[in-house]
């Protein structure tokens, strides 16, 4: 209220569900024994405010309760695989995919945000390589900074098993020299390229991309995506 913000109170009643929009805060107390459950869901044009409210998180130094990079590629992923199909759920994605649909656009938004971070954040010397697909199967993968998801891109150092950071905090992570330094990337700028033109309807991108992704498992919302071990990705390991 000393922010001249409006407050609304709201009584939420057996079998009612109430929804929380973007940008919206909200806070509750329960009356007397109850049972309740909180689901995060949101719609494929939320995204945009998904990856504002990520980095808004990562400048405030704050946990995220749903891994945004990861939710939106794993959507973009299964995307591509219903396309390639043409299952039931080639219409629920098609509307969202084309040069000019939500799902694209937030792919592409995400893509040139990436590419900024590493023109701006990363010394052209510094060792790179794939990221193993296992990266984050067992625990989420975080900036030891900011908290930020590290399912696309993560630092680290020969020095610390185990510790990360994203690209951003990369240059904050220990006093070791640059030649222990290295990054890891989930997918090469040819692999975003492509998954780009498939989910725009480029076919030849879209076989690429299916039988790319054709070891993986995607969820719906709360598990972007679950991957399977892949012999034939290289990864630097640290020991």
């Amino acid at each position: 209220m000393s922010a001249n913000k409006t407050l609304l109170p709201l009584f939420q009643h057996a079998g009612e569900f109430v929804l929380a929009f973007p940008r919206a805060y909200h806070s509750g107390f329960n009356c007397g024994f109850n049972c309740a459950e909180a689901v995060n869901a949101a719609p494929v044009d939320w995204f945009v405010h998904g990856q504002n409210a990520a980095e808004l998180y990562s400048l405030q130094c704050r946990k995220t309760s749903v891994l945004h990079d990861k939710l939106l590629f794993g959507s973009a992923e299964e995307a591509v695989q219903s396309l390639a199909k043409e299952n039931p759920k080639h219409l629920k994605w098609r509307s969202a995919c084309g040069k000019d649909g939500v799902l694209t656009l937030a792919v592409k938004a995400r893509m040139i945000a990436l590419e900024k971070e590493r023109l701006d954040c990363l010394p052209a010397h510094l060792r790179k390589s794939k990221m193993d697909s296992d990266f984050d199967i067992y625990e989420e993968r975080e900036c030891f900074s900011c908290f930020y998801d590290l399912y696309l891109y993560a630092s680290g150092c020969e020095c610390s098993v185990d510790k990360y950071s994203c690209l951003k905090h990369s240059n904050s992570f220990c006093s070791s020299g640059m030649d222990k330094r290295f990054v890891m990337f989930r997918y090469t700028e040819n692999e975003l390229t492509t998954l780009v033109e498939a989910l725009e309807g480029e076919p030849r991108a879209i076989e690429v991309c299916a039988k790319r992704n054709s070891g993986k498992v995607c969820a719906n919302a709360e598990d972007a995506c679950m991957v399977d071990l892949d012999a034939e990705r290289v990864m630097h390991k640290t020991k």
